[in-house]
């Protein structure tokens, strides 16, 4: 005997369906709205503590710590400028002895011929032709171009790097008259710090052992100031203004 099924209610069926699609639609909307919250609540707990953390005054042990490592940064600063400043008068001699040696145009010039003997440029890098003078009418015995234009090139590097380490002199200036006003802020105190370190110029940075060879392990030094011991005397104390001679 065949048995037949009664017929199925679509309609009923579909709503059943729809219905529990739903509920279980909605609950898993309050489950993800419940875990937002609690992460916002989280966020925003981690927030204010971070922000509290911040807002913190530093204590008396990290200001003297900065102290000490701005009086480092400072002698660290003088020593760079006396290298830089030897170097530079060193540079400008070897240039003079150059010029003192190299062909004179009768309106006073002094010019250079290249290592190949096809171009002659003047002392200010300026490219002379035959209708000035000729090559083969330099003495070969004369200094070449090459030679005056390397001590040029490092004059220049030099002169850019005691910019740069006045520059920098100034922020260490700066820092230790915002730490001498007291109530500085652990979020600040962190924030100097960071910036001093990561801006120290590399010839300042080459008078830091320590510093020097952390970034020696980075990356290869491009300062053109050799690194050597920093050896704090009474000459190095920390000043307000600019050590050293200007170049000139």
């Amino acid at each position: 005997m065949m048995v037949i099924a009664p017929p199925i209610d679509l309609r009923r069926t579909f709503r059943q369906s729809s219905g529990e699609a739903y509920r279980l639609a909605a609950r898993q909307h309050k489950i993800a709205e419940k875990e937002r919250r609690e992460r916002k609540e989280q966020m925003e707990g981690e927030a204010a503590e971070f922000m509290d953390f911040a807002m913190a005054m530093i204590t008396i042990d990290e200001a003297i710590e900065f102290r000490i490592e701005l009086d480092t940064y400072d002698a660290a600063t003088i020593a760079a400028l006396q290298e830089n400043e030897r170097q530079l008068i060193e540079t400008r001699e070897e240039m003079d002895r150059l010029l003192a040696k190299a062909h004179v145009l009768p309106d006073g010039r002094r010019v250079f011929k290249t290592e190949d003997g096809l171009r002659v440029f003047d002392e200010h890098g300026n490219e002379l032709f035959d209708d000035v003078i000729a090559p083969q009418e330099i003495d070969d015995k004369r200094p070449r171009w090459e030679k005056f234009e390397t001590q040029w090139q490092r004059l220049e590097t030099l002169e850019h790097e005691r910019t740069d380490i006045l520059d920098y002199q100034q922020k260490l200036d700066d820092a230790r008259e915002r730490l001498d006003e007291g109530g500085l802020t652990r979020g600040e105190y962190e924030q100097l710090r960071e910036d001093l370190k990561a801006e120290m110029p590399g010839a300042v940075r080459a008078q830091i052992p320590d510093l020097a060879r952390d970034h020696d392990a980075e990356a290869a030094p491009s300062s053109v100031t050799a690194g050597i011991d920093l050896d704090i005397t009474d000459e190095m104390v920390p000043s307000s203004s600019p050590a050293g001679p200007t170049p000139g």
